[in-house]
């Protein structure tokens, strides 16, 4: 990860104010190493996720994750766990599959940390590699709250160094990527969703993302700038009644913003497929 020039980091933080409330006027380090009284956060392989945060969190919801540089030595932040890296949950198995004749980078959010897009995970052409879906309870809280992965899918071709991060207007690339996935476990099911990056982009990617799997009732694709369910035979044809869709724990149409149509699914495979 030596594009960051952050000497191997995926993202430093260092918070100008320290109280009992927590970090505040936090500087996100744009160059250099992890020095001292930085917070500096780190990739972990395909299929593992950063274990990492304090407890103590920013004042103005700020997430802060990663290591804690003090004396010269770098610190856990959380004693809950003893490795630096962790498994997704062990009840399901998400995989990406690349059908297409290049790669495809997805790239994660720095979360807890920077919130940079610069996780990095490319798929090479026709193979597949394990995406991270975390158990939401045991997994970093947001005010109490319990949270997902979320991922940015690039164009393909696009290498990690050129996507996992902070992209221009007009690019398609790094937080203007056309496409994002988002993962999640929790209450004993998982979910898988795809919606588009608005209002950051309306670009459009140039091949189809489609959500399948075992034990699952249902499942989507987004082709062509817009997102469809399967059929009884399994076929993509049915317009999906809002902007994005989830193989989720039950069918009904979520009364949000995102109005993300939910589909039924059970712990076992789940494939996220581009081609």
């Amino acid at each position: 990860m030596n594009y960051l020039n952050l000497e191997g980091w995926s993202g430093i933080q260092y918070p100008n104010t320290v109280s009992s409330l927590g970090y505040d006027n936090i500087d996100t380090s744009n160059e250099g190493g992890c020095f001292e009284g930085a917070f500096c956060s780190y990739a972990c392989p395909a299929g593992y996720q950063k274990s990492q945060w304090p407890a103590l969190q920013g004042i103005t919801h700020q997430s802060v994750g990663g290591l804690l540089c003090q004396g010269g030595k770098l610190h856990l932040t959380n004693q809950a766990f003893q490795t630096l890296c962790i498994p997704g949950a062990s009840e399901v198995n998400v995989q990406v599959v690349n059908k297409l004749s290049q790669q495809v980078s997805v790239c994660r959010t720095d979360y807890p940390g920077t919130e940079g897009e610069t996780i990095p995970m490319s798929v090479n052409a026709g193979s597949t590699e394990d995406l991270t879906c975390p158990t939401e309870e045991s997994y970093y809280m947001w005010q109490g709250k319990l949270t997902s992965a979320q991922y940015y899918v690039n164009p393909a071709g696009v290498a990690p160094q050129d996507a996992c991060v902070w992209g221009n207007s007009g690019s398609d690339t790094g937080n203007w990527a056309p496409l994002i996935l988002g993962a999640g476990y929790s209450n004993g099911q998982a979910w898988i969703s795809i919606f588009p990056n608005e209002p950051t982009t309306n670009a459009d990617l140039e091949f189809s993302v489609s959500i399948t799997g075992d034990n699952i009732i249902g499942a989507c694709q987004y082709r062509n700038g817009a997102y469809y369910t399967a059929d009884s035979n399994g076929n993509f044809n049915t317009p999906a009644p809002g902007n994005g869709c989830t193989v989720s724990g039950e069918l009904s149409v979520v009364k949000n913003s995102a109005n993300i149509f939910k589909a039924s699914a059970d712990s076992g495979n789940i494939y996220i497929t581009f081609d």
